[in-house]
């Protein structure tokens, strides 16, 4: 895991979120993409990056705010980590666990 954050908020600012706009898409069966605008009134500046290969929601993460702006671009797995099987978990519409035999292979 990979993970970088660089944040410079306003002491005298009100703490005020609000998204902008998403948008979303599929690339293949676990994989997602997603690009966020969104304003956070207290952040004057904010850089982030993130990538993991293991963890719930793992992928890649960048993130760049100026003056409460910020834009945010992901591309991430949609399933959880399960640590003691060192394997992917998913559920099925039941709600029943579903464990991923194929425990290094990318889906």
């Amino acid at each position: 895991m990979i993970n970088f954050r660089l944040e410079i908020a306003s002491p005298w600012s009100w703490d005020y979120f609000r998204n902008l706009g998403c948008l979303h898409g599929q690339i293949s069966k676990n994989k997602f993409w997603e690009l966020e605008h969104t304003y956070y009134s207290n952040q004057l500046l904010d850089v982030e990056f993130k990538f993991a290969t293991k963890g719930d929601h793992a992928g890649l993460e960048f993130v760049l705010g100026v003056l409460g702006y910020g834009i945010a671009f992901r591309i991430y797995d949609n399933r959880h980590w399960d640590s003691e099987l060192n394997s992917w978990y998913t559920c099925d519409e039941n709600g029943n666990v579903i464990i991923d035999k194929n425990l290094n292979k990318p889906i």
